[in-house]
């Protein structure tokens, strides 16, 4: 027994210990129900009667509330922990989230949600923090790649709600999945946060945030502020964080383009989801080493092609083409793998330790900024003609990729201080 732990612990999850290995470990449980409800939500939403607008519009709300939520999110974490934080606020905007989902009737259900969810920003500051401080640097693109592999490959159960979605409807299907999500999560919430500890850091900010006047909280926040700006690295990698989620705002409506425009079954549209989980399990067990010896930079940029000409490719599908429609699933599930792990990897080894929940709370209150519009713009885009939205994601990789070539170059020349 302790041999298959030993090798379950040092083999599968990269010797990783204490927050990270905790974090690790509790993430399945959040996962599994992720991978369902994103990809359905919207079909979900429409059963319910809420228009491709009102999507819209609730998602760029939901935006401009994470621009607060963000923006206050470093402060909190700081002042009340990282462990103390993740956990409140995990319950708050997931657990109570997705039983408002399970019980929503329309456009005001969804609203709510979207308000409280919005918290969620809070804990994902909070709960990176509590993740990786205490973890080696070295260890910690394990740590973001199997998080990266746990979310991703969850939509392997995909076909499992598109099971339920032709034996009960999309309806009934999915209050059935939100509901099952929220015992989960909040299971997980509560086990997670027993597991963990406060980090180092944490607690000593703890105590120097308990004995700051307001006036020297505000300078603490402004001198993190002016190392954000002024750190050119820091700045560069913090554009590619904003074209890479911006993204998601305009492929929101993918499993709506599969069902409309490309004439799949909504039971069937859960394939898409599961073949990226396979191609996530492939990349990560037999490529995701190299990737990692051929540095963060070199493999992001890999990562963001492979995106961008899976995007080029579901431009080209057309109807009962299935072929193209797998080659882009491919194209695109090696993509994120890869483009998110080495991002997030980059972004947390270019923050200073004591800046950290600060810059990646304002890190992720300018990426809620531009999604206010975004949310929105893409709803449009979509009435006007399905595949704009589509077209505007592609541009947003292209961008992507142009600013990562010029991070590689960047840390090439000056490997000794930014490495």
């Amino acid at each position: 027994m302790k041999k298959i732990k030993h090798h379950f612990k040092h083999k599968l999850l990269g010797n990783l210990e204490g927050n990270a290995y905790a974090c690790i470990l509790f993430e399945p449980m959040w996962a599994v129900f992720g991978g369902m409800i994103f990809f359905y939500q919207p079909l979900y939403m429409k059963s319910l009667g809420v228009t491709e607008i009102e999507m819209g519009l609730i998602n760029s709300i939901g935006a401009a509330l994470m621009i607060l939520t963000s923006f206050v999110a470093g402060p909190i974490t700081d002042k009340y922990g990282r462990r103390k934080t993740t956990l409140v606020f995990d319950l708050i905007s997931w657990s109570l989230v997705m039983f408002i989902w399970a019980i929503s009737q329309n456009f005001w259900f969804f609203l709510l949600a979207a308000l409280l969810n919005s918290l969620h920003k809070i804990s994902y500051t909070s709960w990176t923090c509590l993740a990786i401080e205490d973890t080696a640097e070295d260890k910690r693109i394990y740590f973001f790649s199997l998080i990266m592999i746990i979310n991703l490959a969850s939509g392997i159960f995909a076909p499992l709600a598109g099971v339920l979605v032709n034996r009960f409807g999309i309806t009934l299907a999915m209050r059935m999945i939100y509901f099952l999500g929220f015992i989960s999560m909040t299971l997980m919430f509560i086990g997670r946060n027993k597991m963990t500890s406060e980090t180092r850091i944490g607690m000593e900010l703890i105590k120097k945030h308990n004995n700051l006047s307001l006036s020297e909280k505000i300078r603490d926040y402004k001198e993190a502020m002016i190392y954000f700006f002024t750190n050119k690295l820091t700045f560069l990698v913090f554009f590619i964080m904003l074209f890479t989620y911006l993204q998601n705002s305009f492929l929101f409506y993918q499993s709506i383009y599969l069902k409309d425009i490309l004439g799949i079954k909504e039971s069937l549209t859960s394939l898409v989801p599961g073949l990226s989980a396979v191609i996530y399990l492939i990349v990560y067990f037999l490529f995701m080493k190299y990737l990692t010896q051929k540095g963060e930079a070199n493999s992001l940029v890999l990562g963001l092609f492979l995106n961008g000409l899976g995007i080029l490719t579901f431009l080209l599908v057309r109807p009962q083409n299935y072929i193209l429609l797998a080659l882009s699933t491919i194209l695109t599930a090696a993509g994120n793998i890869i483009t998110i792990t080495f991002r997030e990897t980059l972004w947390s080894n270019v923050i200073g330790e004591e800046e950290r929940a600060k810059i990646f709370a304002a890190g992720q209150g300018l990426i809620s900024l531009f999604s206010v519009p975004a949310g929105y713009l893409s709803g449009w885009l979509y009435k006007i003609n399905p595949v704009l939205p589509f077209l505007m994601s592609l541009i947003l990789y292209l961008a992507s990729l142009g600013i990562s070539v010029i991070v590689k170059n960047i840390k090439e020349n000056r490997p000794s201080k930014l490495s």
